[in-house]
């Protein structure tokens, strides 16, 4: 299986707030806030979750601020620092954490396609191609704003099956949508042109 970067959702910085507990993996994270609210206004969680989100350096570091930043009764970026919160975990290696958390950003906002874009490939890791093909097509219908990401993860699936034409087709394609996107280039690169074959009559 080839390694997929998550996406991260790109927001405006918001107030952060409240204490972060160790969490469990797979465990469910309180997302609201709670009645004893202390407001932190050194650190802008929410942009600190991004940013780990992005880098994916100091991990658990980061996943304390995603927690603080989803506690922040002020926070309207909760479908987006959710997702964040889910690819850290997933750098975490909690794969039920991070579907759980981009199922939770699909209830904030239904309509944002790059969650479930994270969800297939979190699914891909897991060997669920059924389940992740399905998680594409719902954000390519949802018009993700990432749609690089769809089709290479389509191709990874079709390249895994052993549908060589068809994961050829979606890398190409993903290619168009970003020129020069690196990992659809990568895999692009492993294939080979073949002059097709003429039969004479």
């Amino acid at each position: 299986m080839k390694y997929v970067a998550l996406l991260s959702a790109v927001f405006a910085s918001s107030l952060a707030s409240a204490n972060a507990a160790e969490v469990q993996p797979g465990a469910a994270i309180p997302d609201r806030p709670t009645n004893n609210v202390e407001m932190i206004f050194a650190v802008d969680a929410a942009q600190e979750c991004y940013r780990t989100a992005q880098t994916g350096t100091d991990l658990k570091f980061g996943l304390e601020h995603c927690n603080v930043a989803m506690r922040d009764p002020l926070q309207v970026y909760r479908a987006e620092t959710v997702v964040n919160r889910g690819i850290i975990r997933f750098g975490l290696g909690d794969t039920n954490g991070a579907l759980n958390d981009f199922n939770n950003a699909l209830n904030y906002n239904p309509a944002m396609g790059d969650a479930y874009l994270n969800q297939a490939l979190v699914l891909i890791s897991e060997k669920r191609p059924d389940d992740a093909m399905a998680a594409i097509s719902k954000g390519i219908a949802m018009g993700a704003a990432n749609l690089q990401i769809a089709y290479y993860a389509r191709g990874m699936i079709e390249d895994d099956a052993g549908h060589y034409a068809q994961a050829y087709r979606d890398y190409r394609q993903a290619v168009t949508i970003k020129p020069g996107y690196g990992p659809a280039s990568r895999e692009l690169a492993r294939f080979k042109a073949v002059p097709a074959r003429t039969i004479s009559p």
